[in-house]
C-alpha cells in the first residue's frame, strides 16, 4: 500500500512533465484505490518497484541491495511518512505565504519567496512603530473581523484605548509589522492568523472572534 502512494506522487508528478510516466500514474492510482476500497491490487506495481529499485542497487553494492529487499516494506513506510510530513510543510508555508506575504511570519528573511517576490526582505527596523499601545491584526473580507467591529468599537469606548487598526490581507506592510509580533501571537493564538489582537506593551495576543467582555479583560489586563 506504502508503496503504491509513494508512485502515485512520483509518477503523478513526472506525468506533468512526460508522457510515458502517465500510464504508471494511472497505474499507481488504481492500486491505491483497490486498496482503499479493500480489494486486492492486481497490479503487482509494488512489486515491480521493488525488483526495479534492488535491481538496480545489486549493480552497485549488492549488500545495501539485500538489505533494501529485506526491509523495503519497511522503508517504504517511512518514507511515505517523511513524504506527508514535507508535503504538510509546503502546504502551511503556501497558507504563510498567501496570508502574510512569506513562507516563515517569524523569520521572514528565511523565506525564499519573499525574497523573489520583493527583490529583498524588509528589516524590522525599516517597518514604521506602531503608535498605540494595542494593535489589530485584521483581513478585509475576514468574517470574523467583520464581526469584531462593533465589538472593538464598544470596548474602545468603554475602556478609553484606541486600537491601532491593521488589515494585513492586502497591504504588504502591514503584512511585515504582524511579522514582527509573530512570536507572541503564535505562542498566544498558536497560529498566525486574524483578527488578532497584540498588547505592544505587554507583548500578549489574543484571536479570533469573541465577545466584548473577553476582549475588554484582555485591555484591562494588559493596559
Amino acid at each position: 500500500m506504502v508503496v503504491c502512494i509513494i508512485a502515485l506522487f512520483v509518477f503523478s508528478f513526472l506525468a506533468i512533465f512526460s508522457a510515458k510516466y502517465r500510464p504508471l500514474a494511472r497505474e499507481a492510482f488504481r492500486c491505491v484505490f483497490l486498496k482503499i476500497t479493500f480489494r486486492p491490487c492486481d497490479a503487482k506495481l509494488d512489486e515491480k518497484i521493488k525488483a526495479g529499485v534492488v535491481g538496480t542497487l545489486m549493480e552497485k553494492n549488492s549488500g545495501l541491495a539485500k538489505f533494501v529487499n529485506v526491509h523495503f516494506e519497511l522503508l517504504s513506510f517511512i518514507f511515505t511518512i517523511l513524504m506527508i510530513a514535507s508535503l504538510a510543510y509546503v502546504l502551511f508555508g503556501i497558507y504563510n505565504y498567501v496570508m502574510f506575504g512569506t513562507c516563515d511570519p517569524a523569520n521572514p528573511e528565511s523565506c525564499m519567496l519573499t525574497v523573489l517576490t520583493n527583490g529583498t526582505t524588509t528589516t524590522n527596523s525599516s517597518i514604521c512603530t506602531i503608535q498605540a499601545d494595542f494593535v489589530e491584526f485584521y483581513g478585509t473580507e475576514c468574517p470574523h473581523c467583520i464581526k469584531m467591529i462593533p465589538i472593538v468599537s464598544q470596548v474602545e469606548s468603554e475602556t478609553g484605548i484606541k486600537f491601532e487598526k491593521l488589515e494585513v490581507w492586502h497591504n504588504y506592510s502591514n503584512q511585515q509589522i504582524m511579522q514582527i509580533h509573530a512570536t507572541e501571537i503564535q505562542r498566544d493564538c498558536g497560529v498566525m492568523g486574524v483578527p488578532a489582537f497584540v498588547s505592544i506593551k505587554n507583548k500578549k495576543a489574543v484571536c479570533g472572534e469573541m465577545n466584548k467582555e473577553e476582549l475588554k479583560k484582555f485591555v484591562l489586563e494588559n493596559k
